[in-house]
């Protein structure tokens, strides 16, 4: 099953060819986890802080139904 993904600031960095107009399609084992979707992108979940699916907050261990949208944020710091 495939699912969108969209890939925000520092976590860019492993996905070097991501492009953030159109995202990542990417195919997933049905009924796997964030945390499975994080190992094939081969992003460190200790490094996503923030998780939306279809807009809606979730956690690594959601489990996804497919054609939904996943957008990972990095932790933010400022001052």
């Amino acid at each position: 099953m495939a699912v969108s993904v969209f890939i925000a600031a520092t976590l860019r960095r492993y996905y070097p060819d991501y492009d953030p107009l159109k995202g990542i399609s990417i195919e997933v084992p049905e009924g796997a986890s964030v945390e499975e979707l994080l190992k094939l992108l081969g992003i460190p979940s200790s490094e996503v802080k923030i998780i939306m699916v279809d807009g809606t907050h979730a956690r690594t261990d959601t489990r996804l139904k497919g054609n939904e949208r996943v957008a990972l944020f990095p932790a933010v710091g400022g001052g």
